[in-house]
């Protein structure tokens, strides 16, 4: 189940084209009081062509008092399924039939599925298979943990799911139903076109095309009423953290990288507080 969380909800907001130029996955910062930090901007996935760190990555781990990541490990099981509902009082036979044959896909077990909150189960579903758990997010965390660096969340685990867990169940269900329309091939596309993208270390697109993807699975309303809150508000409050934890603490943070784009990204909040930065090479 563990490896089901990691798959963070890269859903964003318009990047204007003042920031279109915005590249880089791992960057070195420079905060005000002349500490030294790094931000690595994520893909939750066990991909090999990104989960080959170069050796930068673990020493700048090494340097660093704490790992930050979205949500601290072991901080959301309760999280992750209806109270006392499941999708069978929701769905047909035949959405019941897909939900298992999904399921059997993605490893998961089939009483399980249908008792997952319909948002999440839906982004799983839309996800690629994962072969093992051992994803940029996992590695990191393994390898802070082998440094005994302590690891903690940017956010804990209701307001990582706060925006979503919002949604009404007839909400939640339009996105899920959207996701079991898509064919295999469709998703594979997308999960090319974004890993492209990331490869290219090109933070901005990445933002641009979840987006759009994104906001094919809802109608247009609903994706409004939710995409500054998932995004926007997000970075504030971890810029805000951040920040903070600066003052007395070296710190690696790793976070979705399209956390990082934007004006109202993680680079650009940081920049404006003083943070100088320069990117690094992370992987071949």
């Amino acid at each position: 189940m563990k490896r089901f969380f990691i798959l963070v909800i890269l859903l964003l907001n318009i990047v204007p084209i003042a920031y279109a130029s915005e590249r880089g996955l791992f960057w070195k910062l420079k905060a005000p009081n002349g500490s030294t930090h790094y931000l690595f901007g994520t893909m939750h996935t066990d991909d090999n062509r990104i989960i080959k760190f170069l050796p930068i990555v673990k020493k700048s781990v090494n340097a660093s008092d704490l790992l930050l990541v979205e949500i601290a490990p072991n901080d959301h099981s309760q999280n992750l399924f209806m109270q006392n509902h499941s999708l069978v009082t929701d769905l047909n036979e035949i959405e019941l039939q897909q939900i298992k044959k999904l399921a059997e896909f993605h490893v998961m077990h089939f009483e399980n599925a249908i008792r997952m909150k319909p948002w999440l189960l839906a982004i799983i579903f839309d996800s690629p298979k994962p072969h093992t758990e051992f994803n940029q997010d996992y590695l990191l965390t393994a390898m802070a943990e082998d440094l005994d660096k302590e690891v903690i969340g940017l956010e804990s685990s209701q307001e990582h799911f706060a925006t979503m867990d919002s949604l009404s169940n007839d909400e939640q269900l339009i996105i899920l139903r959207a996701v079991l329309k898509k064919t295999e091939k469709e998703k594979l596309s997308d999960y090319n076109l974004l890993m492209k993208q990331y490869v290219s270390g090109d933070v901005e697109q990445i933002r641009k095309t979840d987006e759009r993807l994104t906001g094919k699975l809802m109608p247009e309303a609903m994706w409004a009423k939710i995409k500054v809150k998932l995004m926007g508000e997000r970075n504030k409050k971890m810029a805000i953290k951040i920040k903070e934890l600066s003052k007395d603490k070296q710190l690696f943070i790793a976070v979705g990288a399209s956390h990082l784009a934007g004006q109202d990204g993680l680079l650009n909040q940081l920049r404006d507080s003083g943070f100088k930065m320069s990117p690094i090479k992370a992987f071949e």
